[in-house]
């Protein structure tokens, strides 16, 4: 994307998991998402130089699909052909521990009762999104700071790069409802819904090549096709 001088520059913050849980979980059909394309379609009067991707490389989880760690590998490697977006790890956890029961129940000798449980986590990737945000602000890479997510916990890091990196701010939620309240009390520069009419028209192609080959869509992630078009018949255009 060649930068215009008419038009400001912005860096996009992508809070993967985030997204995945508040526009993409259920919705295989929309996971194989471009985000240099969701970005121009979000952004149309923005230079988008760069896009940060932050995420967790899962792990088989017992019960799960196993296929999931070899999709997102996939997803990856797609969004690796990306120009303007970097990827960035932070630590998948699933560990089994001991937790209280809810609604609270005390035993016997007046002690919470616990019950192991498996929890499921990444940790690291909201510090790494806040500090690179701070950080690329500092040095004067961007005019605004878009955040998509709807994670209250980035408001601080929001706050710095307005106050003290005197950078405008924008938040892209990643569903069409309210941002949190905490986000919303900031008072964004900018601020844009995701709906799902974006997700469906930023998809890759069903092929994509990089330095390695060609490679394309996860099975499992195939699009669905309309319901006229099942039952065997065509859409008639309006």
């Amino acid at each position: 994307m060649r930068p215009s001088r008419s038009r400001p520059t912005a860096a996009v913050y992508v809070d993967g998991f985030n997204l995945f849980r508040r526009a993409l979980q259920g919705r295989d059909d929309l996971k194989w998402l471009d985000l240099e394309l969701l970005s121009s379609r979000l952004l149309p009067s923005f230079d988008v130089g760069q896009i940060r991707y932050f995420t967790a490389r899962v792990r088989h989880v017992e019960g799960k699909d196993p296929r999931v760690p070899q999709n997102q590998e996939r997803y990856l490697r797609a969004l690796a052909t990306l120009p303007s977006v970097s990827l960035h790890f932070g630590t998948f956890r699933a560990d089994r521990r001991w937790m209280a029961v809810s609604p609270l129940v005390l035993d016997d000798a007046g002690e919470p009762r616990r019950v192991l449980v498996r929890k499921i986590e990444e940790k690291g990737t909201d510090v790494s999104l806040a500090a690179h945000m701070v950080a690329d602000a500092m040095a004067g890479t961007f005019d605004v700071s878009f955040l998509l997510s709807n994670d209250s916990d980035f408001v601080d890091a929001l706050r710095i790069v307005r106050e003290r990196a005197r950078k405008k701010i924008g938040l892209i939620v990643p569903t069409e409802s309210a941002p949190a309240r905490s986000l919303r009390e900031i008072r964004p520069d900018h601020i844009r819904y995701i709906k799902q009419s974006a997700l469906r028209g930023s998809q890759f192609p069903a092929r994509v090549v990089d330095e390695l080959g060609t490679f394309g869509r996860p099975s499992a992630w195939e699009m669905q096709k309309p319901l006229s078009m099942e039952r065997g018949f065509w859409p008639v255009s309006r």
